[in-house]
């Protein structure tokens, strides 16, 4: 699949050429102690992310014309507006939501003193496509909003014994999921392998994304300490507990990736006179950012923090959702996370 996503064989090999340079410096750094050989890996590595997200977004630019004919299809074949008004009113569009990201993040960081709290407010968009959209709901809707309201009340139950956090996750995600799988059939933006029965392409999607997550996996526990640790990987007690990654993998991806930039998307796809391209070059912009935004006040501490999180994180993380699936994507932010808690157990703590 690697093959396939590169476009070409010079992309395939200076993707594979990087990402193994890049892991074996960065293990070989963290062995030895060899400052050196981890700065060093670390530039590969994202050298690595910068050329993995290219070849992505090479592959998503080709992919307009099957976009625009879902649109049209979606829209009953609607003609867009004159172009003279393309402008003013896309531009609106963008200006308006990202006040109301402003407005609301200040709100989850100033005021509540969590920008996780950008999640919970996401709840009620997503209540509201659900409602305009209460003819769409088919029962692979509802099954894919209770699945992962299961998986996280199951997730906090065996691995935090937090049964209320697992009841409040679930109740907040599930309109999410719902709402961005309704989103996700009418503009045809990915493809979720599990909602087509695919289980074979959905394992195969999601190897690929831990696979293609090495290097800046690596590059991101490099310059670890334990201070920089988060307080539930503090907590963990044993090596299993590093497998919890997969509650933030699912919980974020299911958001960020499958509900917030399709709905961002469709916003802004049907301003006056937007093109596909515009559209979705905004929706993936914005969702990364919001995503970001969520991480604060750490994401946000500094630029560079704030460049580092969109740039190796979010961008590949949204490319791979629009041209791998949401499992892909899952893949990806769950192996990050899997040697970021292995890390803090193994070998911070000893």
């Amino acid at each position: 699949m690697i093959g396939r996503m590169s476009g070409g064989r010079r992309s395939t090999s200076l993707l594979l050429a990087l990402g193994a340079l890049a892991s074996l410096l960065i293990t070989a750094g963290i062995a030895t102690r060899v400052g050196a050989s981890t700065g060093v890996g670390s530039l590969a590595a994202l050298a690595y992310v910068l050329v993995l997200s290219f070849v992505l977004a090479r592959e998503v630019g080709a992919d307009r014309p099957r976009l625009d004919a879902a649109w049209r299809d979606a829209s009953g074949g609607a003609q867009p507006a004159p172009r003279r008004r393309l402008g003013a009113s896309f531009t609106a569009r963008i200006l308006g939501v990202v006040v109301l990201v402003a407005f609301t993040t200040a709100l989850a960081v100033i005021v509540l003193g969590d920008g996780w709290w950008l999640l919970a407010f996401s709840a009620v968009p997503a209540v509201g496509v659900l409602v305009a959209r209460r003819t769409e709901l088919a029962p692979r809707v509802w099954i894919a909003g209770a699945a992962v309201a299961a998986a996280m009340l199951a997730v906090e139950t065996a691995f935090r014994d937090n049964l209320l956090g697992g009841l409040v996750l679930g109740a907040v995600i599930a309109p999410q999921v719902m709402a961005g799988v309704v989103l996700l059939a009418s503009s045809q933006l990915a493809r979720v392998w599990l909602l087509e029965g695919r289980l074979l392409a959905a394992g195969r999607a999601f190897a690929l994304g831990c696979l293609l997550a090495v290097p800046p996996a690596l590059m991101n526990v490099s310059g670890m300490t334990a201070e920089m640790a988060s307080a539930a990987a503090a907590s963990f007690q044993s090596a299993w507990m590093a497998f919890y990654a997969i509650q933030p993998a699912l919980l974020e991806e299911s958001w960020a990736r499958l509900f917030l930039l399709p709905l961002l998307y469709v916003v802004f796809r049907s301003a006056s006179g937007a093109t596909t391209g515009r559209a979705l070059l905004a929706a993936l912009l914005v969702s990364v950012a919001v995503h970001g935004l969520a991480h604060a006040p750490q994401s946000i501490a500094s630029v560079t923090n704030a460049l580092f999180t969109a740039l190796v994180f979010g961008v590949p993380l949204a490319l791979l959702f629009l041209r791998r699936g949401l499992e892909s994507a899952i893949g990806y932010h769950f192996f990050i996370d899997l040697v970021r808690f292995g890390y803090v157990i193994l070998v911070l703590r000893g």
